[in-house]
C-alpha cells in the first residue's frame, strides 16, 4: 500500500491550476462548456476546474445572445489523471460509484464518505440478497485517496459490521479552502429558475451544506420557490455532473372560460345505424329528433374560472386573467333558472337548436315524406308531414298527426287527432288509430282505422274496418261506403252504403267498438279453447282405456296421463271465465239504452249488414233516403237524418292550415 499512498502523495503536491493544460471555451451555458471540454482533454467531468470568464446572455429571440466563456483545466493536469485512471482499474470496486441505491435483488453493500464543517461522516450501507459486504480495504483506500487520516478507526470497524445506513461521524474537518467545494447561483432573465452551479471538492474538501445553498440564494435574490426537497436529495447524492435547479417560480394559470354542458344532442350531423343480430341495418329508426318532457333538463352553464396569479423568484406577482362568461341563450318552450346556470323544457316536445339557441317546439314539421331520410317518428307533440307517409314506416306523436299527402302501408298513432289531407292507401296492412281523438281522412281504403270519437271522411271508407267511439260520417257528393266492417258506438251516416254488386258491407252502431272487439276476441278464445279442449278429452280417454284393458301404463304415459288430466282441468276452468265474461259482457250490452242509427242519404244496396245492439237486418233490396234505428226489440226504418256539420269539420280544419 505504500507505492499507493506515495503515488496519492505526489499527485496532491502538483499544482492543480496548471493552465499548459487549460482550454479556454465558448458555450451556451457551463455544463455544456464543461462537456465539451470533457471531450476535448479526454477527461471524466467531473475530475474538470472551471473558472467563468465571461457569464453568457440567453438574449430575446436571438438578439442580443451572449454565450459564456468558460476556462476549464483538468485537477491535477492530465498525467496525473492517468496515473489515477490507472491505479483505479487495480481496485476492487470502482470507488467513484460511490452510495449508490440498487434496485435489484442482489447487489453488493456500499458506502459514502462526506466531508462537511460539522466533521468526517461515513455511511456504509448493507448488500441485498447474495450480495457482498461494503470491504474496510476500500474504505482506506477512499479515505487515502481523499488525503483523510480518521481520528477513530474503531469507528469505522464498528459501523462497516453494522451497516446501519445513517451517517457516522469518523473525524473532524480541517480547513482547507484550495480544496473544499464552492458553488454559484444563477438565476434566469425571467426570473422563474435559479441554478446552482458547483465544484467538487478535492481531497478531504468539505462539501456544500444546505444552509450555504439557501443563503447563496438568498444573497442572489430568490426568495420564492425554492425546492428545498430537491436542493437535499442534490447534496445527499454528492452527483455534480449537471447544474442543480433550486428554485422555480410560479406561472400563471388563466381561468378557463365558461362553457355550456348541453344534456340534449345538438349535433345531429352524425347518424348511428344500428345492426340487428342478423347485421341488418334499420334506416327507419334514425332517430334524428329528441323529445323531452316539462321539467327535463337541457342544459347547464359551467362558469368561468378566475385565473391564478404567479409568483416569480424575487416574490413578484404575475397576473394571470380571468375566463370570460357567457350566457345560454333561449328560445321558446324554455325556462332559465334565476342565476342563469340551468335551463329546463316548459313543454313537452321536440328540441331545436339553432343560432345557438336552444326552443322546444310543440310542433314536429317534417318538410316532406317521411322515408328513409327521416326515419320513424316518436313526437311528444304534434307532427305536421308535408309530404306522406311511405310503407313500413311509424309515426306516433303525443299531439296531433296532420299529412298533408297521403298515408300508405303504414302505422300511425296519435294521442289527439290523426288528419289525412290526401287518403289513406293501405294495401291491407295500414293502422291509423288516434286514441283520444278523432281521425279525418280524404278517403280509406283496404285499412284500419280506430277512434276513440269520431271518424269523418269526405269521398269514400272502401274495404276496410273501422271503428268509432262516437260517430262515422261519409257525406260527401262521391261519399259511400263499401265493403269491409263499420263500428260505431252511435251513428254511422253515408251517401251511399254498399254497392250495386251486393258487396258484403257490415255495419255495427249501439255499442262501442271496443265493447264489441272484446266480444269478438273472447269467443275466438272460446272457440280455439273448446277446440283445445276435445282433443284432450280424446287424448285422456284413450290413455285411460289403455290403462283399465293394460292394468297398468309405462311410467312415460303415466306421466302423460296425468299432465292431460291437469291440462283438462286447466282448459275446463278457462272455458268457465271466458262464458262467464262473455255473459257479463252481454247482460252490459243489454242494460245499453236504445240509441244508434245508420243512415243512407241516397241508397243503401242489398248486401249491407246492419247491427244495432244484438239484432241484425240484412238488405235485400236497394233503399232510398233510409235511416235503421232499433225500436223495441227490432230495427225499424224511417226517412233519412243528416249528421250534425260533420263535413264542415274537415273542411274548416284545412282551411285554418
Amino acid at each position: 500500500m505504500g507505492s499507493l499512498k506515495d503515488l496519492f502523495m505526489e499527485i496532491g503536491d502538483e499544482d492543480i491550476r496548471g493552465d499548459e493544460d487549460a482550454v479556454e471555451v465558448y458555450a451556451d451555458s457551463v455544463k455544456q462548456a464543461l462537456d465539451l471540454a470533457s471531450r476535448d482533454l479526454g477527461v471524466d467531468v467531473t475530475m474538470l476546474d472551471y473558472e467563468i470568464l465571461e457569464k453568457g446572455a440567453r438574449g430575446l429571440f436571438g438578439i442580443g445572445r451572449q454565450p459564456y466563456r468558460v476556462l476549464v483545466r483538468p485537477i491535477g493536469g492530465l498525467a496525473a489523471q492517468h496515473d489515477v485512471d490507472e491505479i483505479e482499474k487495480k481496485l476492487i470496486t470502482e470507488h467513484h460509484a460511490e452510495f449508490i441505491k440498487p434496485d435489484r435483488k442482489n447487489a453488493d453493500g456500499s458506502f459514502k464518505i462526506r466531508v462537511t464543517k460539522t466533521g468526517i461522516w461515513l455511511t456504509v450501507n448493507p448488500p441485498l440478497g447474495k450480495g457482498r459486504p461494503a470491504d474496510l480495504m476500500n474504505i482506506n483506500s477512499k479515505l487515502m485517496s481523499m488525503k483523510i487520516t480518521p481520528s477513530d478507526p474503531g469507528m469505522i470497524q464498528k459501523e462497516l459490521k453494522k451497516a446501519s445506513g445513517k451517517p457516522v461521524r469518523i473525524g473532524e474537518w480541517r480547513s482547507n479552502p484550495q480544496n473544499d467545494g464552492s458553488m454559484s447561483v444563477e438565476v434566469s432573465d425571467d426570473e422563474m429558475r435559479a441554478y446552482v452551479h458547483f465544484t467538487p471538492p478535492r481531497f478531504s474538501g468539505r462539501h456544500m451544506e444546505y444552509s450555504e445553498v439557501m443563503d447563496a440564494l438568498r444573497s442572489s435574490g430568490v426568495v420564492s420557490g425554492v425546492l428545498e426537497e430537491k436542493v437535499k436529495d442534490y447534496l445527499e447524492n454528492m452527483d455534480y455532473t449537471s447544474p442543480l435547479l433550486a428554485a422555480e417560480g410560479t406561472r400563471p394559470k388563466n381561468g378557463s372560460d365558461a362553457y355550456i354542458d348541453y344534456k340534449v344532442s345538438v349535433d345531429k350531423s352524425g347518424v348511428n345505424f344500428e345492426e340487428d343480430e342478423s347485421g341488418k341495418v334499420d334506416f327507419k329508426n334514425l332517430e334524428l329528433l329528441e323529445n323531452v318532457v316539462v321539467g327535463q333538463l337541457l342544459a347547464v352553464k359551467v362558469s368561468a374560472e378566475a385565473g391564478i396569479p404567479g409568483r416569480t423568484l424575487t416574490n413578484r406577482i404575475l397576473p394571470a386573467k380571468s375566463g370570460k362568461d357567457i350566457k345560454i341563450l333561449h328560445g321558446k318552450g324554455t325556462i332559465l333558472s334565476e342565476d342563469g346556470i340551468e335551463l329546463s323544457a316548459e313543454i313537452n316536445g321536440q328540441v331545436v337548436y339553432k343560432n345557438n339557441k336552444l326552443s322546444v317546439e310543440p310542433i314536429f314539421v317534417v318538410k316532406g315524406d317521411v322515408s328513409l331520410e327521416t326515419g320513424n317518428i316518436i313526437f311528444l307533440g304534434s307532427v305536421l308531414i308535408a309530404g306522406s307517409v311511405q310503407d313500413n314506416f311509424t309515426v306516433k306523436a303525443a299531439g296531433n298527426i296532420e299529412v298533408k299527402g297521403t298515408v300508405q302501408k303504414a302505422f300511425l298513432e296519435a294521442e289527439g287527432d290523426v288528419i289525412v289531407y290526401q287518403g289513406i292507401v293501405g294495401r291491407e296492412e295500414a293502422k291509423i288509430e288516434s286514441t283520444g281523438g278523432s281521425v279525418y281522412a280524404k278517403f280509406i281504403q283496404n285499412a284500419t282505422v280506430i277512434a276513440e270519437k269520431e271518424v269523418i271522411v269526405p269521398e269514400g271508407v272502401l274495404h276496410s274496418r273501422v271503428d268509432a267511439g262516437d260517430r262515422i260520417f261519409c257525406t260527401g257528393r262521391r261519399a259511400r261506403i263499401v265493403g269491409g266492417i263499420i263500428r260505431a258506438g252511435s251513428e254511422v251516416n253515408a251517401r251511399f252504403l254498399g254497392a250495386d254488386v251486393s258487396t258484403k258491407t257490415e255495419i255495427w252502431v249501439g255499442v262501442n267498438p271496443k265493447v264489441l272487439q272484446q266480444m269478438s276476441d273472447l269467443e275466438e278464445l272460446r272457440t280455439k279453447s273448446e277446440e283445445e279442449l276435445t282433443q284432450v278429452k280424446l287424448n285422456l280417454r284413450t290413455l285411460e282405456t289403455q290403462k283399465k284393458t293394460s292394468g297398468k301404463l309405462s311410467p312415460e304415459r303415466e306421466k302423460m296421463l296425468n299432465d292431460l288430466i291437469a291440462q283438462n282441468a286447466k282448459l275446463a276452468q278457462r272455458l268457465d271465465e271466458i262464458k262467464s265474461e262473455m255473459d257479463e259482457l252481454n247482460s252490459y250490452v243489454g242494460m245499453l239504452e236504445h240509441k244508434g242509427r245508420v243512415c243512407a242519404e241516397k241508397t243503401a244496396f242489398p248486401g249491407v249488414e246492419v247491427y244495432i245492439k244484438d239484432k241484425r237486418f240484412v238488405l235485400k233490396d236497394p233503399y232510398n233516403w233510409v235511416k235503421f234505428s232499433l225500436e223495441g226489440n227490432d230495427i225499424r226504418l224511417s226517412e233519412y237524418e243528416p249528421p250534425e256539420g260533420s263535413e264542415s269539420k274537415f273542411y274548416s280544419r284545412r282551411r285554418r292550415r
